[in-house]
């Protein structure tokens, strides 16, 4: 059994070229367009998908970029915030050559130790944000966010302070509350708008599909636990994303695919495997219909 593959903190650190960094626990670090890939941003198949084993902040600062968060393409603008959490899978598309960015990355055992920030408003804040990773700002609260990060940076270069780690957890949690007054009391996440039949069967589908992609590859399965028939829930997606249940589906799966393909030392029967293909042909077959190129070959590029 392989796991789904991540980027680790420590090669998050080693990606970007001149950052402030705590233990591999709290990294702050500033991100220009030329530290991204330009590619098609039409092509929602060029870039390498992967998840990344920490929670990710993304203040948009200038210019833009296209960036995929499990089945949605973002456009980033200024000022706006990103929030990446371990179980989104991310793609970067494009970026503009002037884009600027401030990151601040937090590992998931800096996280664990925040005891305080696990409690409202900050847990509310966490599942609002979960389905809604990106917020457009005010020009005031991206200088109040940005503000902060700069106060992470003059707290992890006290290397000399007794109690670093708790200075740092504690503006973490000024961070969070601060953030939490903005997007809540200043009402930047949208609520949560009264749902349609249709529009709740897709939402519904949509968090089936999230779990089970990789195990479950018929329309019948997620019919039958939506209580429509097949017929019904490809009219439905149809009808409100112009993909049917299939497309759909597929498109999840080669998602998976692509995500478990980078994960070192796993095989191609392993990956088939995990996405529950009856053979090694069977997943090959199905990978290069879509991508033009064998799993193998995949990997290599």
């Amino acid at each position: 059994m392989i796991h789904l593959p991540s980027f680790e903190i420590i090669e998050l650190n080693k990606e970007i070229l001149s950052s402030d960094n705590f233990n591999n626990d709290v990294i702050v670090a500033s991100v220009e367009g030329a530290h991204f890939p330009s590619e098609n941003p039409d092509n929602l198949y060029t870039s390498s998908p992967l998840r990344i084993n920490a929670v990710m902040f993304i203040l948009v600062l200038q210019g833009t970029a296209k960036v995929g968060i499990d089945f949605t393409l973002h456009t980033l603008m200024k000022p706006s915030l990103l929030m990446i959490m371990p179980t989104h899978t991310i793609q970067v598309y494009s970026r503009s050559e002037d884009f600027k960015a401030k990151l601040l990355i937090l590992s998931q055992n800096f996280l664990d130790e925040c005891s305080s920030i696990k409690t409202p408003p900050s847990a509310t804040l966490y599942m609002q944000l979960r389905k809604n990773p990106y917020v457009l700002l005010e020009p005031e609260d991206a200088t109040l966010l940005n503000d902060y990060m700069k106060l992470f940076i003059n707290k992890i270069r006290l290397k000399n302070h007794l109690f670093q780690p708790e200075v740092l957890r504690n503006t973490l949690i000024g961070f969070t509350l601060e953030l939490g007054n903005i997007l809540v009391g200043k009402e930047s996440i949208p609520k949560q708008a009264v749902l349609t039949r249709k529009e709740e069967i897709l939402q519904h589908f949509l968090e089936l599909l999230l779990m089970q992609c990789k195990s479950e590859h018929g329309v019948n399965f997620y019919a039958e636990k939506l209580c429509i028939t097949p017929q019904y829930l490809s009219f439905i997606l149809k009808e409100l994303t112009g993909k049917s249940a299939s497309k759909w589906i597929d498109e999840a799966l080669l998602l998976e695919a692509k995500v478990l393909l980078k994960t070192p030392n796993s095989t191609i029967q392993q990956v088939a495997d995990v996405l529950n293909f009856s053979d090694q042909s069977t997943f090959g077959k199905f990978f290069k219909k879509y991508m033009g190129i064998s799993p193998m070959e995949y990997r290599k590029s």
